[in-house]
């Protein structure tokens, strides 16, 4: 016999790491982000970084929600969990794709033009900035995202 290759992508522990992993990542990052929207501004780029987590969090999650068995192997391997993991993980994505949602309705356009950037005199660029009033929707976005999330 032989040592098995790394965990594959239809691997049920490989698919439960990558949930578990991505989810506390995404609790850090939706909860930091949250503070920082409410103590002040913050500018485009912090936003397009959050969108990038944002989809990267869908997009891994969703690369594994239909490993055969991971409901069962969840409930076993998780100690206290009871729920259906398949159904979280598409509560956690769609919470997720609502904050998407929620900055691509509300962010300043032109059309087509997204408005994220000043262009000065010297040719130097000035991130636009958001204050939390601006941010609140977002904010409470991530707050029903958390809320997916134990």
């Amino acid at each position: 016999m032989t040592l098995p290759p790394a965990l594959t992508q239809n691997s049920l522990a490989y698919a439960l790491n990558v949930v578990q992993n991505y989810a506390a990542q995404a609790k850090d990052r939706a909860t930091s982000a949250n503070t920082v929207m409410a103590a002040g501004p913050v500018d485009a780029t912090f936003v397009f970084n959050l969108l990038d987590q944002l989809a990267g969090l869908i997009a891994n999650l969703n690369a594994v929600k239909n490993v055969v068995g991971l409901n069962s192997y969840a409930t076993t391997n998780v100690p206290g969990y009871a729920g259906t993991m398949t159904s979280d993980i598409t509560a956690t994505v769609n919470a997720a794709q609502a904050c998407i949602d929620w900055v691509v309705a509300n962010f300043p356009v032109s059309v087509p033009w997204l408005l994220a950037f000043q262009l000065n005199a010297d040719g130097s660029r000035t991130p636009r900035s958001f204050s939390s009033v601006q941010t609140a929707g977002f904010r409470t976005a991530l707050q029903n995202l958390l809320a997916t999330i134990g």
